[in-house]
């Protein structure tokens, strides 16, 4: 609690505030006190540096001049002399004081001629070998040697300085030369002594990297490889500045380098960074505790103020906390304990609480006027509000809602559903969506919609659920025609689908029993009658006509078999059946007929109408093993736009409405939606083809007319057909066919795209006397046509043929000739022969398979015409 307190939370922030300010000031006053201690102390070791190689400079050059001073005094023939030589040099104590090791006087070949002191004992030895010898021949100037180990003193390091002595022809005379032991020259000894601070020291390199001068002795005349010594390898590539290094033991040091003047030598000035940097640390160190003294006084400081400043708010926030707990207004409001913002903000709170006391009776009342049912339960899962709208649609009292109430109104099969959806959700405290049937006020059951979402108090803890619900029982009807609607466009598009394969199924089929028909007939007729293969003919054709009654089946399902619709009355058709139904139906099934009052007048083939009617009785019969009633009635009915849009079929109008039903078997959906398919039954094997129903529905639709079938299993069965009225009065038309057949000679013009046919055909007619012209298409027919100049009597033309039809290759042929005698053949017409073609006469037209008898009738009786 202490730590999410207001007064906590506002002292760390004002505390953090103060101390990253703090902080922030005392980290950039310590950086650049340690940056410009830094600069400081590098430019004063720098100075230093410079002082001393100044210093070093100046030494060698006194060395230098002294002993130039000393060669302009040596006579030119110093060599060729030296006794004279070895006296000025014994003579020459103060040059001794620079030259603390020895003089020396060499002749132009590298003898030494002279020395000092005279117990060197190496007077007459040749130093030609020395590199001072060779560089002072070779320059013929001063020169100063790289340390070398001596000779005369156990290998100490001494430093040569030589000067060419030149005669009056500038010829070389002699070299002179003075040597320095570094281990005993004072100068260079008291700076290698030399001490910066406790530990600080000097350092002098040649350019070979050997060691000159260091506290160390025993590095003296040693090298540093490159590598070891990052400062002295900067140095002798031009490097003259400070910056920290190492020492080759480790020791980080701040380390300044400069080059001499005189000898190009590396004189460093090398300074530990602890010791160097001491002065930074130490203050590093008390600007770390004067931030944290500072720290620590400020949050004593702003601790109590802190405290004093949010009194007022800690006070609000009990208040706030015992408000769950208090009923009356009075002891809700906040206590005003001061005028600044806190006080501000607590009168508010209190205006707040009064509006929302006298705001909570309006949001009441307009969940009670809300068009949609609303509820809310409290944590106990129990409801204890409905709106009126709820009460209203369900007609009870609210006592009776309240609690688990509601539930009795939902109806049984979705009551366990209902529950366990709302107790599952609130065990989670998750939102739910749920569809169910409830009782209405006018006890029908409807069906609808509950959301349900939890909320929370004042405190923000979880407080309840609530939930509307809205009727949505028109949608879901909606929707259900729209699924049935789909489902009957479904069955259509099947039906068509499957009607169109078996129209080109039973197209060529035709054309097979058309030749076998017609060889068949022929070679009975020219068989003698009692001739033994006469009976087996005879079984050939029976086996035909089966066959071609089948493929009759097949068009009048595919709605392609050919028709010969004449205005007829519905009645009529079934008073004429009565009889023949009542010798189909047994005893033990009774008919009833109940026929409209008047005359339903259709546009129809009689024949085909009796094969629906018989086929659906047969069905009937079938379907009521153990007995029934078969009803079969007319009536007139019109069809409106509302009828249509429900059942998915038809167009509007009058209708003759023929309805067979029996109280058989029924069916269940699944085999209702496959009745109208070719070859479905559901009888034993060899008791039917499953053709009836289908040619029935391909029959009807040839009409125009719509078919529908309800069943339930158990319950029967209702057809009902629906045949467009027309108001033209009833008749009936036949056309006679002779049975004696008679020849001729005329010519004919025979068109068959189906060579066998062609064939049969064309010698079945030169048989009886004909002479016959064959053309295999409509192309063909109208070139053959016209090259027999006018001399074909008569047309015999199949319908169906590639490149040019029956139709058009009539056409073409009629516009030569008008008014040629034609006969059409075809088993599949209904949708290409019309009465303009046949020009309102039967007779032009026969079907397929072609009966031999009917074809050589109609030939020779429009031939007579």
């Amino acid at each position: 609690m202490l730590f999410t307190s207001m007064k906590t939370k506002m002292t760390l922030a004002v505390f953090l505030l103060v101390g990253v300010l703090m902080t922030a000031s005392a980290v950039g006053s310590y950086l650049f006190f340690e940056k410009t201690f830094k600069q400081s102390i590098s430019q004063q070791q720098a100075v230093l540096l410079d002082s001393l190689a100044a210093q070093i400079d100046d030494r060698i050059f006194d060395f230098t001049r002294e002993l130039h001073t000393l060669s302009r005094r040596l006579p030119p023939d110093a060599a060729i002399h030296p006794e004279q030589t070895q006296r000025l040099l014994d003579t020459e104590q103060r040059q001794r004081a620079f030259f603390d090791n020895s003089l020396f006087l060499f002749s132009p070949s590298g003898k030494m001629v002279a020395a000092t002191p005279r117990e060197l004992n190496f007077i007459g030895g040749d130093f030609s070998f020395r590199e001072y010898y060779r560089e002072t021949v070779k320059r013929g100037s001063t020169y100063i040697s790289p340390p070398f180990a001596s000779l005369q003193k156990q290998s100490r390091p001494i430093i040569m300085f030589t000067v060419p002595i030149f005669d009056a022809r500038h010829q070389l005379s002699g070299i002179l030369a003075g040597s320095i032991d570094l281990r005993e020259q004072h100068f260079l000894r008291s700076l290698a002594a030399l001490k910066l601070g406790k530990k600080g020291f000097l350092s002098l390199y040649d350019n070979r990297r050997n060691v000159l001068m260091h506290p160390d002795k025993r590095r003296v005349l040693r090298q540093d490889p490159p590598g070891t010594n990052e400062m002295l390898d900067r140095a002798l590539q031009g490097f003259q500045e400070t910056a920290e290094t190492r020492t080759r033991t480790g020791i980080p040091v701040l380390r300044s380098v400069k080059r001499l003047q005189s000898t190009g030598w590396v004189l460093a000035v090398s300074y530990p960074i602890d010791e160097a940097y001491a002065a930074v640390y130490t203050a590093r160190n008390y600007f770390a505790a004067g931030s944290l003294a500072a720290a620590l006084l400020s949050l004593f400081l702003i601790w109590p103020f802190m405290q004093y400043l949010t009194r007022p708010l800690a006070s609000f926030t009990r208040h706030l906390e015992r408000l769950p707990a208090q009923q009356d207004l009075a002891h809700k409001l906040a206590p005003v304990t001061s005028d600044d913002e806190i006080g501000q903000m607590a009168r508010t709170f209190n205006t707040m609480l009064v509006e929302l006391e006298r705001s909570a009776d309006f949001y009441l009342t307009l969940f009670e006027n809300f068009p949609a049912m609303i509820w809310r339960a409290g944590t106990d899962s129990k409801v204890n509000y409905f709106n009126r709208t709820w009460l209203d649609f369900t007609g009870r009292d609210l006592s009776e809602e309240l609690g688990d109430g509601w539930a009795t109104g939902v109806h049984a099969e979705d009551l366990d559903y209902c529950l366990k959806t709302y107790r599952d959700a609130f065990s989670q405290r998750a939102p739910f969506q749920m569809q169910y049937r409830l009782r209405h006020a006018d006890g029908n059951y409807r069906w609808i919609i509950d959301m349900g979402r939890p909320f929370k108090g004042l405190d923000g803890r979880f407080a309840g659920y609530i939930g509307t619900c809205y009727d949505v029982t028109e949608r879901i009807q909606a929707e259900e025609e729209r699924r049935a609607l789909e489902h009957q466009l479904t069955q259509s598009q099947k039906m068509e689908a499957i009607g169109t394969l078996t129209g080109g199924i039973a197209h060529d089929f035709n054309n097979i029993l058309t030749a076998i028909i017609g060889y068949a007939t022929m070679m009975q007729v020219q068989l003698e009658e009692d001739h033994p293969l006469q009976a087996k003919v005879s079984e050939v054709l029976r086996a035909s006509e089966r066959a071609a009654n089948l493929t009759r089946s097949l068009l009048a399902y595919s709605r392609k078999q050919v028709t010969n619709p004449v205005p007829i009355g519905v009645n009529a058709i079934l008073l004429n059946l009565e009889v023949m139904l009542r010798r189909l139906i047994p005893e033990h099934i009774e008919l009833r007929m109940q026929l409209f009052g008047a005359e339903l007048s259709v546009l129809a083939d009689s024949g085909q109408i009796e094969q629906v009617i018989m086929n659906l009785a047969v069905n009937a019969r079938d379907a009521m093993a153990a007995g029934g009633i078969l009803s079969i009635a007319t009536d007139r009915i019109i069809l409106d736009q509302e009828f249509v849009a429900a059942h998915g079929y038809g167009l509007p109008g009058s209708y003759a409405l023929i309805t067979v039903a029996d109280t058989g078997v029924g069916m269940d959906e699944k085999t209702r939606d496959r009745i109208f398919e070719p070859f479905f039954t559901t009888k034993e094997p060899g008791k039917g083809t499953g053709l009836g129903l289908a040619m029935v529905y391909g029959i009807v639709k040839q009409h125009c007319g719509f078919i529908n079938c309800y069943s339930e299993p158990g319950h029967g069965t209702v057809f009902r057909i629906y045949l467009p009225l027309i108001d033209l009065p009833a008749r009936s038309e036949t056309i006679p066919v002779e049975d004696a057949v008679h020849g001729g000679e005329e010519t004919l013009l025979l068109v068959e795209d189906d060579a066998v046919i062609r064939d049969m055909v064309r010698e079945l007619l030169q048989d009886f006397g004909y002479r016959v012209i064959t053309a295999v298409d409509g192309v063909d027919a109208v070139e053959k046509y016209k090259g027999a100049a006018g001399s074909v009597a008569l047309i015999i033309m199949d319908v169906i043929m590639p490149r040019m039809n029956g139709r058009d290759a009539y056409q073409a042929i009629s516009a030569m000739a008008p008014g040629a005698k034609v006969i059409f053949m075809s088993g599949y017409t209904a949708d290409i022969i019309t009465d303009t073609l046949t020009m309102g006469d039967p007779r032009h037209f026969i079907s397929k398979p072609i009966k031999i008898k009917e074809l050589l009738a109609r030939v020779r009786e429009l031939l007579d015409e």
